[in-house]
């Protein structure tokens, strides 16, 4: 009769593992799904904030490609999903800061999720993504120019060239900024001068006329 007490203690320890175990695995699993975001990130409560467009491929793969890559951030393939809303905070600024990755297999797809963020975006957060603008078109003017016709990113020119005549904000910035354009185009695009002219045009438009 003395064993029983031991018995349901061994019992109840076994029971106890089992149960922290299988939480475990519950949480493991909801860090590799993805767990739901903060409240000023709930794509239920601000779905205005949230992913409308989506594809079947970008720049030659699947989309199954990059939400599956190791090296995209959780965050922005569940915005692409329609899963997370746009914040003004680190999170979201990392979603679109992703543009100016030197990863050339991962900036497709970043510059499909800004596009989409361009549409939905205003006040501060529009305002930080303009300087975002302007680094990416200052380090990739080449690329720019190439995806300025792509039929799957169908980039809203008039927005790009506006927010980077925003932040490029007077006509002596225009002056320094083109001219290192000018040079980077010239020695590895110079098929796309013509292009580069017309996007001068409507930047130069943005700047502040003061």
């Amino acid at each position: 009769m003395q064993q029983q007490p031991k018995k349901d203690a061994k019992l109840l320890s076994m029971i106890t593992k089992f149960l922290f175990t299988i939480a475990l695995i519950i949480s493991t699993l909801g860090l590799l799904m993805g767990q739901p975001f903060e409240e000023k990130n709930d794509p239920l409560k601000h779905s205005t904030l949230t992913n409308k467009t989506f594809v079947d491929k970008i720049n030659g793969h699947p989309i199954t490609f990059y939400l599956n890559h190791k090296d995209i951030l959780p965050a922005a393939k569940q915005f692409y999903k329609g899963e997370y809303a746009l914040y003004d905070d680190e999170e979201t600024f990392g979603i679109l800061d992703g543009i100016l990755t030197d990863n050339n297999e991962t900036r497709p797809f970043y510059i499909f999720i800004y596009e989409q963020a361009m549409k939905i975006t205003d006040g501060a957060l529009a305002e930080y993504m303009t300087g975002i603008c302007r680094r990416y078109f200052v380090k990739y003017p080449c690329e720019f120019l190439a995806n300025k016709n792509d039929k799957t990113l169908k980039l809203d020119i008039e927005k790009w060239t506006r927010f980077i005549g925003f932040d490029i904000y007077n006509l002596e910035s225009f002056k320094n900024v083109t001219l290192n354009i000018n040079k980077e185009i010239k020695k590895t695009c110079p098929t796309y001068l013509k292009d580069w002219d017309k996007v001068k045009i409507l930047i130069e438009k943005n700047l502040e006329k003061k």
